[in-house]
């Protein structure tokens, strides 16, 4: 892994190790960062009113809106909202109040931030809206007339995006965005992790809510940090602006040709930040007046590590009929779970898993918003699942293939480089997630590294929705050893480990 890369930098810097954990940062529980960001004398709408738990048998909510049925009304963007990130619970721990929410979130913490950008919408004023998950509202970010609005701001955000084609039609558009602070207040410089896969939970949800409401859901990785973030009014040392996400209506959005979503950063990696999470996210920026190229996309389908070509291999068969429905409530109802039993899962559960996670158009909902999919590499250690002997294999998402790697039971190395979690030596089967880190900073400079965290978050998010629906456990672990992983994994330090999942029954 080369040194120069500021992404390579920093993941080296970040790295858990047993000699050094617990050592280099310390926490004031007595200050948690604020959830959620306030304007004060904002224009506010209230969507809570267009939520089915919410409704007054008494009144139509939707009565004096001029638009109340098509994909794109405030009762379809109130439940896109609430299914993506709004709020799902609420606990109270002496005189603080915790909201839980639709996407999981490493300490609950919960850095990632929605905007909604609007224009000739007919019940929303033009401009930028920040969503405010406790209240479930939108806020205008602007006063009337200060801020760009209408045709200029989708004008200004198409063509920081280079010219995306769905924004040239879109009239509204989500733009994702991470509070640095409110993860590197528990854990440090390794915060940026936890900023990007916690947005990648967000995203995930996003791809399974919004075909379930009509809309085509895309996701811009590639454009002008500077210029969106202007846009959002937002401070680039406090909060990075990660994804644009135009949303149309399904029906009118066939045909419509896609942007490339993932361009490489254009910023010059330089030496070393004091502060880490600024460092690897301005080095991943592009510049106002570059114009990089995307990269030639590869198929996903079709990739295969020849290292595991000939490897003992098993076919998994799955059925995704139980996917056609309730997902909406899979999302709703999900938590992260504390404890698994250590009993065994069925082959056919473990296939249903993986397709929906990895191969969504297997399973009638429409492709994830991922930026490069092809960048991952997919491990599944199986601890106790009916019908496969216990081992690690390497996943094949295209072929649908498991390839053994290494036999054996591996419960007390996957204990031990998870931090000691029970979670990780009770799990039916354990999915990890890697990347060759100097392949993907080739293609993409520093940025990648947001690209391989956002998108492994992504597909552990549809794991988690998929094993709430079918009754089983399952947690995320973005806290491991680093090196150690490796290690077990055989995979040279050029590769990173980029988050793991841990699925089976719970107790």
């Amino acid at each position: 892994m080369s040194s120069n890369s500021a992404a390579a930098r920093y993941h080296q810097r970040t790295k858990y190790s047993p000699e050094t954990l617990g050592q280099g940062h310390f926490i004031d529980w007595n200050s948690p960062p604020a959830q959620f960001k306030e304007y004060r004398g904002a224009e506010r709408r209230d969507l809570r009113p267009f939520l089915p738990m919410n409704e007054d048998p008494l009144a139509d909510p939707a009565a004096g809106l001029r638009d109340s049925e098509s994909p794109l009304s405030l009762p379809r963007l109130a439940m896109l909202l609430f299914m993506t990130n709004g709020v799902t619970g609420i606990a109270h721990a002496g005189p603080q109040t915790h909201y839980f929410r639709a996407a999981p979130s490493a300490g609950a913490l919960y850095p990632t931030d929605l905007y909604l950008l609007s224009r000739d919408h007919p019940d929303l004023p033009d401009g930028v809206h920040y969503f405010h998950v406790r209240d479930h509202s939108l806020l205008e970010v602007y006063p009337p007339g200060v801020g760009p609005s209408g045709t200029e701001l989708f004008e200004r955000l198409q063509a920081a995006c280079f010219g995306d084609p769905a924004l040239r039609e879109a009239r509204l558009a989500l733009v994702a965005t991470c509070v640095f602070w409110r993860s590197a207040w528990r854990y440090g410089e390794r915060g940026y992790r936890r900023c990007l896969l916690d947005s990648g939970h967000v995203l995930g949800n996003l791809g399974i809510a919004a075909p379930r409401l009509g809309l085509a859901a895309s996701a811009v990785g590639g454009f002008v940090d500077a210029e969106v973030a202007e846009l959002l009014g937002i401070s680039p040392e406090k909060e990075g602006v990660l994804a644009v996400l135009p949303l149309l209506d399904a029906e009118r959005e066939g045909g419509l040709p896609r942007g490339p979503s993932a361009r490489p950063a254009t910023a010059d990696e330089g030496d070393a930040a004091a502060d880490a999470i600024l460092d690897v996210h301005n080095a991943g920026a592009i510049r106002a007046g570059s114009h990089p190229e995307a990269p030639a996309a590869e198929d996903p389908a079709l990739l295969l590590n020849p290292k595991y070509e000939f490897a003992k291999g098993i076919k998994l068969r799955h059925d995704g009929r139980q996917f056609a429905e309730q997902m909406e409530m899979s999302i709703l109802r999900r938590r992260s779970t504390r404890q698994l039993s250590g009993q065994s899962i069925s082959v056919t559960e473990l296939a249903d898993l993986l397709a929906f996670a990895y191969r969504a158009d297997l399973v009638g909902d429409t492709t994830p918003p991922l930026f490069d999919p092809s960048l991952l590499e997919s491990f599944v250690l199986v601890n106790s699942a009916e019908g496969i002997e216990p081992g690690l294999y390497y996943f094949a998402p295209g072929f649908m293939e498991l390839l053994l790697v290494k036999a054996g039971d591996l419960r007390r190395e996957i204990y031990h480089l998870s931090l000691g979690q029970d979670l990780a030596r009770d799990a039916s089967v354990v999915v990890i997630h890697t990347a060759d880190l100097e392949d993907a900073t080739r293609r993409y400079g520093a940025r990648a590294y947001r690209y391989l965290h956002l998108d492994a978050g992504h597909i552990g998010e549809r794991l988690n929705v998929a094993a709430v629906r079918m009754g089983l456990g399952v947690s995320g672990i973005g806290g491991f050893f680093d090196d150690e992983v490796n290690a077990l994994l055989d995979i040279p330090p050029r590769e990173l480990c980029v988050y793991i999942t841990c699925l089976g029954r719970p107790v």
